[in-house]
């Protein structure tokens, strides 16, 4: 007896934690599947076969799978114009190769290419996926039927059609969503979702205003709805970019709540491992009625919250989302569908983060332009998919504007005869003057980062304006992460032309690895080994020292210096 005791004390929190988060998943998940286009109960068995399988493949101790709002508008964006009497087999053929192109891409190491999806682009994507979901709503919240394939047409439609507008659904509506905001203002820790389907029901039911309203009906006895794919090919030729597409939109969703939960826990991510099984989820449901998924961030943080030790938490939510149904089927029967479609405007209005919009928008021009031409396109474009790929494709062209630039310093030293010393001075803009430049004493050529062929160009019209007659010119590589053979060619020229003149080239903060680019290339032995200091602790210590020597410079033969010495 004082074992089972004990072992029940080891569970009690994570069944606590299961039953919260049910209480939150159930009602959400329902109202997930409308936004798919789909009856209430497939968000169901996406919710328990999910869950299960996850808490079997899954690492992580606080994840929680099931449908999103991202992945269900991407769903239901793509697949919209497939309505009609082979729409769910379609549903589930795609919940498939999402699956399997998860788990190929964990598979072949490829599941890395997600952490390349710029942060823009996935918060454009966010926000415009919200917008994405509001108007999805529209039938079901106003009772106006609307047509198109994205916002403007819908909008457009909404318009034209105002006269059909159902007054009761928007009343149910627009208090179940007060409801939603005041339940926890009441009490804390309130089940706000599920108690406001549960009032609003009661409410309508009674006052009979469910008989001028859209409800769920009835829904099926059977907790497992076991089905076979139907895996044709003419399909799957249709419609695979999207399942990959939706794929990786799937692996970055899990990646950002992994990344948020590791902050908030100090939780040792396993990216790899937690991918895997999302696709081995996404493949295991689609033979169960369940359409994708991926990591919750709302169901996730509520089993975070709520105590959960490890991930068996998961399966106590499922078995805690089989028991309502089990025991509440038929009130959920009589649940207008404006409830849920309240809940799902609910959940769009939480994705809207304006500090994280204007984080985007100050960043750099770049990060702006990224967000702004991805979230047009995620509410301009027929499909999610497209967007998910321009906004890729856009990032990429801004890189590249970017990269086209050397992160590149000038600077010159200067005597200054009240202490008869040298200092050091950055080349201002208006030094870009010729004239100016050539009373100036020594140059030095600051490269920084990575500069690769791309920045080939500016670097050498950079060097072009900078350059001046009987000048030595130290070029400081301490801050290269990374060079080309591009780049170094470039270097090579301005040396030639260095030289010709009868001035001397003095390369510092040279690391090993450069240094064997530069011999391999025979560069090394042209600029004279005396010339080549390695990187010293102390900032600027070998460009100070190149810098003496370039000044005081003898007919003595001179050593390769290390900077790594101590200054005598």
């Amino acid at each position: 007896m004082d074992n089972l005791k004990k072992k029940f004390d080891k569970l009690k929190p994570n069944i606590i934690s299961g039953l919260t988060t049910a209480t939150i998943a159930l009602p959400q998940n329902m109202a997930y599947a409308l936004i798919v286009g789909v009856n209430p109960i497939y968000g169901i068995y996406a919710s328990i076969f999910s869950m299960i399988s996850a808490s079997i493949f899954n690492l992580s101790k606080y994840i929680i799978v099931g449908p999103t709002n991202m992945m269900a508008v991407a769903l239901y964006s793509s697949l919209s114009n497939y309505q009609g009497e082979n729409y769910l087999e379609i549903i589930f053929l795609t919940t498939f190769l999402i699956g399997l192109f998860q788990f190929l891409l964990v598979s072949l190491n490829l599941s890395e290419l997600v952490k390349y999806v710029s942060h823009p682009v996935v918060v454009a994507l966010t926000h415009g996926a919200a917008v994405l979901i509001l108007f999805s709503q529209i039938e079901n919240f106003t009772g106006v039927a609307v047509n198109g394939n994205n916002v403007l047409t819908k909008g457009w439609q909404f318009i034209t059609n105002i006269s059909e507008i159902n007054y009761y659904s928007i009343g149910i509506g627009i208090f179940t969503i007060i409801l939603i905001y005041l339940l926890p203002k009441l009490k804390e820790n309130l089940p706000e979702y599920l108690l406001a389907v549960v009032i609003m029901t009661i409410i309508t039911s009674l006052s009979g205003l469910n008989n001028f309203v859209p409800v769920i009906g009835e829904i099926p006895r059977q907790i497992i709805d076991f089905n076979i794919v139907n895996f044709d090919w003419g399909i799957i030729g249709e419609v695979y970019t999207t399942a990959f597409s939706i794929a990786l939109l799937g692996l970055i969703q899990t990646m950002a709540v992994l990344q948020a939960v590791a902050l908030k826990t100090e939780e040792e991510v396993n990216f790899k491992r937690e991918f895997r099984s999302q696709g081995i989820t996404n493949m295991i449901i689609s033979f169960f009625s369940g359409f994708a998924i991926s990591a919750s961030f709302s169901n996730t943080f509520a089993n975070l919250t709520a105590g959960a030790k490890n991930r068996i938490s998961q399966f106590f939510c499922a078995l805690s989302i089989i028991i309502f149904i089990v025991f509440l089927r038929p009130l959920i029967s009589f649940v207008p569908v404006a409830v849920l479609a309240a809940l799902v405007i609910r959940a769009s209005f939480s994705i809207v983060d304006i500090k994280e919009i204007i984080k985007n928008m100050k960043t750099t021009k770049g990060d702006a332009i990224i967000f702004w031409s991805t979230f047009l396109a995620t509410i301009i474009l027929p499909n999610l998919d497209q967007a998910i790929y321009f906004g890729v494709l856009v990032s990429l062209v801004v890189v590249l504007q970017i990269s086209k630039k050397a992160d590149i310093d000038l600077l010159y030293y200067d005597k200054t005869e009240s202490d008869n010393a040298y200092h050091l001075h950055h080349v201002e803009h208006e030094d870009s003057d010729k004239s100016k430049i050539e009373s100036k004493e020594a140059r030095v050529i600051d490269l920084k980062g990575v500069v690769h062929f791309s920045a080939a160009d500016d670097l050498k019209k950079q060097l072009e304006e900078f350059y001046c007659k009987n000048t030595d010119f130290i070029i400081r590589l301490r801050n290269v992460s990374r060079i080309d053979i591009t780049i170094i060619r470039v270097l090579e020229e301005f040396i030639d032309r260095v030289q010709a003149d009868g001035s001397e080239v003095i390369l510092t903060g040279v690391n090993e690895k450069i240094i064997e680019m530069l011999r391999k290339l025979n560069i090394a032995e042209k600029i004279g080994k005396e010339n080549i200091y390695r990187p010293e602790k102390e900032y600027f210590a070998g460009t100070n020292k190149a810098l003496n020597m370039s000044v005081s410079y003898n007919d003595e033969d001179q050593t390769s210096q290390s900077e790594d010495e101590t200054d005598k």
